[in-house]
């Protein structure tokens, strides 16, 4: 009878041990299984969240134009010149509606209307702390929020509305203007005009809010307001521009 037992022993003890392994492998694949299966749930989940996302086109910063305005108050004397798109992109949303962000590279900026004896002068000033201080504030940008359609145009293109916000000096203020854009052609394009207030932007060289303080930089002499007339700068500027995107759209 010992010797019975003994050998029992022998016997049930490594099977034991091997049914305590086989179930903790059971139970280590139940948990595998369990893991792939949230995986499979998850993944339609995420692939349906990344097809809400508008198909985008990248802006062509070289074949873009961007053309600024700006004179004097009281007298019809401007200037006018160039800047540069450092970057930008937009996205193309249902019912024609487009949204993005465009950059705006103002150490880029130049001008076109005086002789070159004079040029270097007027930008040096514009880049200066008088004006855009372009040292510390190097871009400038345009957030593109929405847009409204006004009407559809013989040629396929359309006058829309755009609805954004503007950064200059790092002040960030609403704004919104009138474009013609073209988005059914490969190349999509879009030009208008858009026109700020400087002052918003805290650009306020010998601006129209001056004109009747007697203390301002310009008017410490006390002289008459007459006297300083034709030098007060127009608090509007006017920025032209055709903007071109890149061949194609990147679908997201």
């Amino acid at each position: 009878m010992k010797k019975l037992l003994i050998i029992l022993s022998i016997v049930l003890v490594p099977l034991a041990a091997q049914v305590a392994d086989e179930r903790e492998f059971l139970n280590n694949a139940d948990i595998a299984k369990e893991i792939e299966l949230k995986a499979i749930n998850m993944t339609p989940k995420i692939a349906k969240r990344s097809t809400n996302i508008d198909p985008s086109v990248i802006i062509n910063a070289r074949q873009s134009i961007i053309e600024w305005k700006g004179g004097l108050k009281f007298i019809n004397n401007y200037h006018n010149g160039n800047l540069k798109v450092k970057s930008g992109n937009i996205y193309l949303g249902k019912e024609n509606n487009i949204s993005g962000n465009i950059v705006i590279d103002m150490t880029t900026m130049t001008n076109l209307d005086l002789p070159e004896s004079r040029k270097e002068y007027l930008i040096g000033h514009l880049r200066s702390e008088d004006f855009f201080h372009v040292d510390r504030f190097n871009t400038a940008n345009l957030k593109i929020n929405n847009s409204k359609v006004l009407e559809k145009k013989s040629d396929g293109t359309y006058e829309m509305e755009v609805f954004g916000d503007l950064t200059v000096k790092s002040v960030t203020k609403p704004i919104s203007f009138k474009a013609t854009v073209d988005l059914k052609s490969n190349i999509k394009k879009a030009s208008g005009i858009m026109v700020f207030n400087r002052t918003d932007f805290n650009v306020q060289y010998r601006a129209e809010m001056h004109l009747d303080n007697a203390k301002s930089f310009w008017n410490k002499m006390n002289t008459t307001k007459g006297t300083v007339k034709d030098k007060v700068i127009k608090d509007q500027i006017e920025v032209k521009f055709e903007v071109i995107s890149k061949s194609g759209m990147i679908e997201k």
